[in-house]
Parts: structure tokens; C-alpha cells; sequence
């Protein structure tokens, strides 16, 4: 379920526009800019629902912020603000934001809003050249992976399951779902088929394997920031 953060200090839009997205999405809710810019860089939502009018920092000031942070750079954001001024708006866009809504909204039109800006994202992200966390660098052009500045070996199929996974980041993949996606609708694979390729890839990521969490009873799910990473060396292949 894609997470969408809400920067507002006004609790009755906080309600109302959680009340909108209820069962779509999970609801993330900052009072203030800076809570905001923090929640956004500890959970990397889909997309940022951000309001101008904040009190300390202002919501320009906010996205200007979090455009300049390596983790929140590419996050959509839709400015939502009672202010209808020409400046207002060309000031977000300037900013980099994705779109501007004004206040009071129709449900459905932010909804739909928000399903095109999060599928834009996610196209120009299926069009990313290079991964990188830290010292761990996925190279989809060159079909290559290193980590520490190694190369490290992996079959055409590793890296196409590899790659499958880092492409769809905090999703639980059911391994129906990733039978279908890396090794085709028409091919006859077994669950332990998948287990085995995933844990041949958790062995040669090294330091890196917690980005691939499994999921009891559901699947597996990429994390980009796992909890219990730890610089060191990586293991055999």
C-alpha cells in the first residue's frame, strides 16, 4: 500500500483528507514543516499532500527542503492550499512541485490527482539507469552490481529478480506475483524455486541482504532503508 504524507496544521483537513484516502493508502500526518521533512526522510512516501500556510516554515520553504535531500528528491508533491493567487502557484511549480490543488477540494479529484502523480513517478523510476544505497550500486544498463567498489557476480536471472525488487520498493510481492513478473506467466517455476534464488541473492548482497525482508505467510518486500544494516564485508558467493 503506497504511504502518502500529509504536512498540514489544520486538524479538520487532517481528518477530512485521511477520511478521503482511508483504505487506498496509509495516512502519514505532520503538524509542522519540520516534522514533516523529518517523517518524510524516515519513510519515503509515494507522495506528499503539503499545505503553505505552516507557521515556522512555510510550505515553499518545506519543498525547497525537500527537494534538496537525496532521499525525499524525486517525491511527488501536491501543493494543497486555500490560496488561488497566480504567484502562489508558479512559485510550487517553480519549486518542483508535481501539481497544486486548491482548498476546499472534491474527494474524488484529489484521489485522482494523486493515482496520476504517483503513476508518473513510477514510470520515471522504471527508466532509472543506476540503484545506489550507500556502498551497494545496481548498474540496470550494464546488468551490473557492486558492492564496497566489487563487483559482485550475479546470473541473468538473479539480477532480473534483483531488479524486480528494487523497482518496487515497501510493496509485499507474493511469490505468485513474482513467478509472473521475473519468470513468466507461462512458465512452470515452484515457490521453492523463488526461495532458493532469493536466497542466493540475500547471500551475495552481504551487508546489504536485509533490503530483501520476507514476509510470513505473504511474500517478500524490498526495504530501501532496512533497520538492521551493517557496514560490513561482504560474503561469498
Amino acid at each position: 500500500m503506497d504511504k502518502i504524507l500529509v504536512i498540514d496544521d489544520n486538524k479538520d483537513y487532517q481528518f477530512l483528507i485521511q477520511s478521503c484516502l482511508q483504505g487506498e493508502y496509509k495516512v502519514l500526518v505532520a503538524d509542522t514543516g519540520k516534522s514533516g521533512v523529518a517523517l518524510a526522510k524516515e519513510h519515503k512516501p509515494s507522495l506528499i499532500l503539503l499545505d503553505i500556510a505552516l507557521g515556522e516554515i512555510d510550505g515553499f520553504e518545506v519543498c525547497h527542503l525537500l527537494k534538496g535531500e537525496k532521499e525525499t528528491a524525486e517525491t511527488p508533491i501536491i501543493f494543497l492550499s486555500s490560496r488561488s493567487d497566480a504567484h502562489s502557484k508558479v512559485m510550487g511549480f517553480d519549486l518542483g512541485a508535481d501539481d497544486y490543488i486548491q482548498k476546499p477540494f472534491e474527494a474524488e479529484e484529489l484521489k485522482a490527482r494523486i493515482r496520476v502523480r504517483i503513476k508518473q513517478h513510477n514510470v520515471r523510476r522504471e527508466g532509472l539507469a543506476v540503484y545506489e544505497s550507500q556502498d551497494l550500486k545496481i548498474d540496470f544498463l550494464g546488468h551490473r552490481v557492486f558492492i564496497q567498489g566489487k563487483e559482485i557476480p550475479f546470473s541473468a536471472l538473479e539480477f532480473k529478480l534483483l531488479s524486480y525488487f528494487v523497482r518496487n520498493p515497501d510493496r509485499v510481492l507474493s511469490r505468485e506475483k513474482i513467478l509472473n513478473n521475473v519468470w513468466g506467466m507461462d512458465t512452470f517455476v515452484t515457490d521453492r524455486v523463488v526461495d532458493s534464488h532469493i536466497r542466493s541473492i540475500r547471500k551475495k548482497l552481504g551487508p546489504y541482504k536485509d533490503h530483501i525482508e520476507s514476509i510470513y505467510g505473504e511474500g517478500y518486500r524490498f526495504n530501501p532503508a532496512p533497520t538492521h544494516h551493517k557496514a560490513a564485508k561482504p560474503e561469498a558467493a
